[in-house]
C-alpha cells in the first residue's frame, strides 16, 4: 500500500504539467517571436512534450526500453490530440502539423536521452 501511494505522488509533477500543456493548447493562442529556421512556437512546443515525457518516466524506479517507448508514445499521442481538438473545438486555433513533430520531437529526445543517461 506504501509503494503504491509512493509511485502515486510521483505522478503529480506529470499530471500537473499535462493540465498546463492542456490549458496552454485549449487558451486562446499565445503570440510568440519567429527565428529564422525554427519558430519559437516549434522550440516551446517541443520543450512542452520533453518536460512531461521525462516527468512520466521518473514515475519509474528504473524505466526499461518498453516503458521508456510508451512514454515518447503516450506523450506524441497527447500532442497529436491537443492539435486534433485545438483545429476542431476551437475557432482561433489550429491544427498544425509541424507543431505535432514538435511535440514529437520533444518527447523523443526526452526519451533518448532518458535511456541514454539512465542509471
Amino acid at each position: 500500500r506504501h509503494i503504491r501511494m509512493e509511485r502515486t505522488v510521483k505522478f503529480i509533477p506529470a499530471l500537473i504539467w499535462l493540465v498546463i500543456i492542456t490549458m496552454l493548447s485549449t487558451g486562446p493562442g499565445v503570440p510568440l517571436p519567429e527565428v529564422k529556421l525554427i519558430t519559437t512556437d516549434k522550440l516551446a512546443h517541443a520543450a512542452a512534450y520533453a518536460v512531461l515525457c521525462w516527468l512520466i518516466l521518473r514515475t519509474s524506479d528504473k524505466p526499461g526500453l518498453i516503458q521508456i517507448l510508451w512514454a515518447v508514445l503516450f506523450c506524441t499521442g497527447y500532442g497529436t490530440l491537443m492539435e486534433w481538438v485545438q483545429g476542431t473545438f476551437y475557432p482561433n486555433r489550429f491544427f498544425e502539423y509541424y507543431d505535432m513533430l514538435a511535440n514529437a520531437v520533444g518527447a523523443i529526445l526526452a526519451g533518448t536521452i532518458y535511456f541514454l543517461f539512465k542509471k
